[in-house]
């Protein structure tokens, strides 16, 4: 405001305030008497001063007022540059009015050349059309858009993922005026979500899913086939003996042909079916839509089946250290549809279809069928009984004889027969494998031990009887235990019976697992007085060397062989060597399995003097054993 206008404006003040305040001769003078020219002059400059103080006290609070709102906007302008997103405003054409800190690094531009300027300036043509969508659903419609937007930074090709909150700024009429954005990277969280993701529903080793992605796609597959009553199929895929490539060659190998069966695996899947691995060295495939007739699926399955064991003979050829031993794999296939199966069954089925393909020697394919499911449920029926057995008193021991050159009886081998209540006698082949694999046969071994100890303590006080042996069959997971011997010594102690009258059996194959500390509990044993008879052999891979370091007392040539001494020459070739070498080690041989006179008359032409089995004395119960007498006349 110029010095002229303050004058003009001081003078129209003072005319007022003197005809509102001053003295009577101020107002006297308005009526016609003239003030006198010195009078007018003071009060001018009172009200010019009164003035001047009045705009100098404004000019102030408006600088104050201003200096306000630049502290505001520089305060405002540090709190959105120091929040972690990007905040930004946009006209109605899609131009930046705004951007903060974080906006320009991302765009790893300054905020001068990002305002005025459009997605498309900024951005790829994918990305900006992504903006450019999300943008128009606020500046057109209204809407607020909350949305995971992306973005590749072209320096590094970098991607980004923003969690987006977009939203209207509108007049006070409610026309949109603008849009403003609040983006928050989110890309770290993704990774991290995406890598948990990963742990839980893929395996690390071969990046196929695993045992719970698995279970979760099998059960969509189940009930598909229940309203489509098209047939699928679970394929469970075993490597055979492929543990011992981790103990021979090491398991960073291992995890390596594991990768590349994985990869194989996948060359020959469909992408709409799973493959998935369960752990260590077993696969799963699970192929859907087989159509409806039953035959035409197993068919499809076979035929992928079949590829699948040819892609795994053929992974090992990949590395460029072929693996020494060949591998291959044994499969087991389950087909369901029309809710035949539900997750848990079809799951079984398949697992003990491939478990009969283990038994069938691997390198093949089953499929499961009805009579497998029975086998299995009677096995299963069978192991519970057999956890009762011994506290219900359900076990007995048979004793079959052992004869001389002369038939006259030397002692009995201890059998073990089971009585269950509904399914009579149990033959020993179907309940002993199941023992040694739930570790019954520790409980029921020591119990044959036993009884088998007091028997001989009786005899031991019965006239013609005291000379008796009898032998006991010690399985490997029983000599193995840490406290065997112990125990062996503590049930002789507590019977009575005499170490001398004992006989351990053991086979070829329990001697050679850990040889020196099988050798060493054996000549613990051999100490105490117990003796020790090799069983069934020929039909292992011993060692002679190995044998003749060992405390044994007795060889005991396999049924297999007698059976053909008088048809087979490489049978008789056998049976004639093993008495030859007996004799040369020092040891006795027996016969085992001799069923006819012919076979016990050329025997004993050939050297043999001690005998067992079906010609002298089937295994007896105790109360029907005749041990005075002889077991069978002598040959003619």
């Amino acid at each position: 405001m110029s010095n002229s206008d303050w004058l003009i404006k001081a003078r129209r003040f003072a005319v007022a305030g003197l005809w509102a305040g001053l003295p009577s001769f101020a107002s006297a003078s308005a009526e016609g008497v003239v003030m006198p020219t010195a009078g007018w002059g003071v009060v001018l400059l009172v009200v010019v001063s009164v003035l001047v103080l009045a705009g100098l006290a404004y000019r102030r609070r408006l600088l104050s007022e201003v200096e306000r709102l630049r502290a505001s906007h520089e305060e405002l302008t540090t709190i959105l540059d120091s929040v972690d997103a990007c905040i930004y405003v946009k006209s109605n054409d899609f131009r930046y009015l705004y951007v903060n800190r974080k906006g320009s690094e991302i765009v790893g531009l300054p905020a001068e050349a990002v305002l005025g300027k459009t997605d498309s300036d900024i951005f790829d043509s994918v990305t900006a059309a992504e903006l450019r969508f999300n943008d128009r659903r606020v500046l057109e419609q209204g809407e607020k858009v909350v949305v995971e937007e992306g973005y590749v930074k072209a320096q590094d090709e970098t991607v980004f993922t923003f969690l987006s909150i977009k939203l209207p700024l509108r007049r006070a009429d409610g026309t949109i005026r603008a849009l403003c954005g609040f983006s928050t990277d989110v890309t770290e969280y993704r990774d991290i979500q995406e890598s948990k993701h990963r742990l839980t529903f893929y395996d690390s080793l071969t990046g196929l899913p695993n045992r719970r992605l698995l279970l979760d796609r099998l059960e969509m597959v189940v009930k598909g086939s229940r309203r489509t009553e098209r047939y699928a199929a679970l394929l469970f895929i075993d490597l055979d003996d492929f543990k011992v490539v981790n103990e021979t060659q090491g398991l960073q190998r291992g995890d390596r042909f594991l990768r590349q069966v994985a990869q194989r695996l996948e060359e020959v899947v469909r992408e709409s079916d799973t493959l998935a691995r369960l752990g260590a060295d077993e696969f799963v495939l699970m192929i859907h839509d087989l159509g409806l007739d039953v035959e035409q699926a197993a068919h499809a399955a076979e035929r992928v089946a079949e590829k699948l064991l040819g892609q795994i003979a053929s992974a090992q050829t990949d590395d460029d250290q072929a693996l020494t031993l060949p591998i291959t794999a044994s499969i087991g296939i389950s087909l369901f549809a029309n809710g035949q199966a539900n997750v848990d069954s079809a799951m079984r089925q398949a697992d003990i279809a491939l478990q009969q393909a283990k038994a069938a020697g691997g390198n093949t394919l089953r499929f499961f069928n009805a009579d497998m499911q029975a086998d299995v449920m009677e096995r299963v029926h069978l192991e519970a009984d057999l956890h009762q057995a011994l506290a219900r008193d359900e076990l007995r021991l048979h004793y079959q004889v052992q004869v001389d050159n002369r038939t006259e009886v030397t002692g009995v081998e201890a059998l073990i027969r089971w009585e269950h209540p509904r399914r009579g006698l149990v033959p020993p082949g179907l309940f002993i494998p199941l023992a040694e694999k739930n570790r019954l046969i520790l409980p029921i071994g020591y119990w044959v031990l036993e009884t088998a100890c007091r028997q001989l303590a009786a005899w031991a006080q019965e006239n013609g009887k005291e000379k008796l042996t009898i032998a006991v069959n010690v399985s490997s997971v029983q000599f193995h235990q840490p406290d065997f011997v112990a125990r062996v010594q503590h049930t002789l102690e507590e019977t009575g019976a005499n170490p001398g009258r004992l006989v351990l059996e053991v086979t070829e194959s329990l001697l050679m697992e850990e040889p020196e500390r099988v050798r060493n509990i054996m000549l613990r044993l051999s100490k105490l007085g117990i003796r020790f008879s090799l069983d069934d052999f020929g039909t292992g891979y011993s060692s002679l060397n190995y044998l003749k370091r060992l405390p044994l007392d007795e060889l005991k040539i396999d049924k297999s062989f007698i059976d053909g001494v008088l048809d087979d020459p490489v049978d008789a070739a056998i049976v004639t060597t093993t008495i030859t070498l007996a004799n040369s080690l020092g040891l006795e041989v027996t016969a085992e399995g001799v069923e006819t006179e012919a076979q016990h008359r050329w025997l004993l032409e050939h050297g043999c003097e001690a005998f067992q089995g079906y010609l002298f004395g089937r295994p007896l119960a105790l109360e029907e054993l005749a041990l005075t007498d002889r077991a069978c006349p002598l040959p003619t």
